[in-house]
């Protein structure tokens, strides 16, 4: 049990460094700004790294059409900064960047900003593709509890025998297997459903191919591996 539980804090050392949400820290174009001629590139600076979403960044034009922009891409040397190539000609009028990228903590964050070229009109989007799909949210930070919950068990099963000495051990096996499992099932659905959850979009597995080459997908699967490893260990050991 304890060697499982040493394991374990080894499998929570992977972890992502809990630190605050990125944050937007400057753009060029700056937000609500009117120019003279259009943008070749929008650039936005951020309060640490970021990483970049199949689809971070969308412009709309003064009527509402999405535009067609280049591959939006960090600067040279510049975790914290992106770069979007803007359409060669652009008509007067106003245009709203909505944008969703996920922090160096891992959480999505998302934004709107607006600028104007030649002279500003009402802006007819509103912030579009900045929105939570509730229910992939919910069941990601449900797994996500499930996850410290199940930690709680192993390790207050494991603290418990290794201080106290109990003279059954038994009757703890089961809240022991319990919090194993646990941690099990929530680390799989964590890896599902963490394409969804940067995206936005509702529940499906489509991105898992994606996630699995970003940082915290590779945490997940790391862990997943570490604790399938371990069960099949206390099985031959048995």
């Amino acid at each position: 049990m304890l060697a499982a539980a040493s394991l374990l804090l080894l499998v929570l050392g992977t972890a992502s460094p809990a630190s605050a949400h990125a944050a937007l820290r400057a753009t060029d174009p700056e937000d609500g700004t009117i120019l003279q001629r259009a943008p070749r590139t929008l650039t936005l600076t951020y309060t640490e790294s970021v990483g970049l979403l199949t689809d971070s960044f969308r412009v709309y034009d003064p009527e509402n059409h999405r535009l067609s922009t280049g591959q939006a891409d960090h600067a040279p040397g510049r975790a914290d900064t992106v770069r979007v190539p803007l359409p060669a000609r652009m008509a007067k009028g106003t245009y709203v960047v909505a944008w969703r990228v996920v922090s160096a903590d891992s959480h999505p964050v998302s934004g709107a900003l607006t600028f104007s070229v030649g002279e500003r009109t009402v802006a007819r989007a509103t912030a579009p593709g900045a929105v939570e799909n509730g229910t992939t949210t919910s069941l990601y930070n449900i797994a996500r509890y499930l996850a410290y919950l199940a930690v709680a068990l192993v390790l207050g099963a494991a603290v418990f025998v290794a201080y106290c000495r109990p003279p059954q051990r038994a009757p703890l096996r089961p809240l022991f297997l319990a919090g194993f499992a646990g941690l099990l099932v929530s680390t799989l659905a964590l890896l599902l459903l963490r394409g969804p959850y940067e995206e936005g979009t509702a529940p499906a597995f489509t991105s898992l191919g994606r996630t699995l080459t970003t940082r915290p997908g590779e945490l997940l699967l790391a862990r997943l591996a570490l604790l399938l490893l371990a069960a099949v260990g206390a099985l031959v050991l048995r």
